[in-house]
């Protein structure tokens, strides 16, 4: 666990990770995801020799390094970029071999709760979504300025969201009278489209088509994980924690696509956190682990 600003984070599934990361002492590893660290400290006190190199394409998040003195180790190596140039930078390091990769997919309750970001459907914040401000179509980008066609194909294709015809209708009708800048006012229009209340928020899945659309969050997956399986040595694993449905497809297509001759399955069915844990930490609630490893 890391304390940022006196919070505690604990990382997802963490147990879980360790035993079907299968370390060893002196073995390179990767931390696609390393958010506010949780996951990298854990690894790194499991190696000796070893090397631990992490992303992390929000700047802010790569800042923690600072805070936690295991973060100095020689061993470690923190890379402030989006896991989809994995590649890129494995190949200027000289690495030709990786055993093992670990991405954990979910943001975290820090970003969510930033309000300068607005990835958060329950705060009134600019409506940005953005990882990182190297990005350049910002959600306000999109929202104000794609045809309505576009926007509901958005809203379906990332966020499977039924109504996202009458959304994007509606959102260009009042794009027309005012500017839609911050979250609250998407929110509003949103809701309106529903009639029936429900338990979950009508926003959710607009929310999160966005943010998956801003970003390239399913083409960054897919290209990262095509590299990983690339560079995984023999009995090296990947281990994969995703959030929703878009993400466990992409991941389950991935590894089933690949896995025979050189690669096996590890996990049938996606691993799910124990009861205790999901009451522990609510935000594990929704994750599902996927392992493969390379045979030979």
């Amino acid at each position: 666990m890391t304390a940022a600003d006196g919070v505690i984070h604990v990382p997802v599934m963490l147990k879980e990770v360790l035993d079907h990361l299968n370390l060893k002492k002196g073995g390179i590893y990767v931390d696609g995801t390393f958010g506010q660290g949780g996951h990298s400290q854990a690894i790194l006190k499991n190696l000796e020799k070893g090397r631990l190199i992490a992303f992390e394409w929000d700047k802010e998040f790569s800042d923690l390094t600072q805070k936690d003195k295991i973060f100095f180790a020689p061993c470690f190596c923190l890379i402030n970029d989006n896991f989809a140039n994995l590649e890129e930078h494995l190949k200027k390091m000289g690495i030709q071999e990786v055993d093992g990769f670990l991405f954990d997919l979910g943001l975290s309750s820090d970003q969510l709760t930033v309000t300068e970001r607005g990835f958060s459907y329950r705060s009134d914040s600019p409506l940005d979504m953005r990882i990182s401000q190297t990005t350049k179509l910002s959600a306000t980008d999109i929202i104000n300025n794609y045809p309505e066609a576009k926007l509901a194909d958005i809203f379906y294709h990332y966020g499977e969201e039924k109504k996202a015809r009458p959304i994007a209708r509606k959102i260009c009708y009042w794009r027309k009278k005012e500017k839609i800048v911050n979250s609250q006012q998407l929110v509003g229009i949103v809701a309106s489209c529903f009639s029936h209340k429900s338990n979950k928020h009508p926003a959710r899945k607009v929310f999160q088509a966005l943010r998956i659309f801003v970003n390239s969050e399913l083409e960054n997956l897919s290209q990262a994980l095509e590299v990983a399986l690339k560079y995984l040595a023999i009995d090296g694993r990947i281990i994969v924690i995703s959030y929703h449905s878009l993400e466990d497809r992409i991941v389950k297509q991935i590894f089933r696509k690949h896995s025979g001759l050189n690669f096996q399955i590890i996990t049938k069915k996606p691993l799910t956190p124990a009861p205790q844990e999901v009451q522990e930490n609510h935000r594990s609630r929704s994750a599902k682990m996927r392992v493969i490893r390379r045979k030979e």
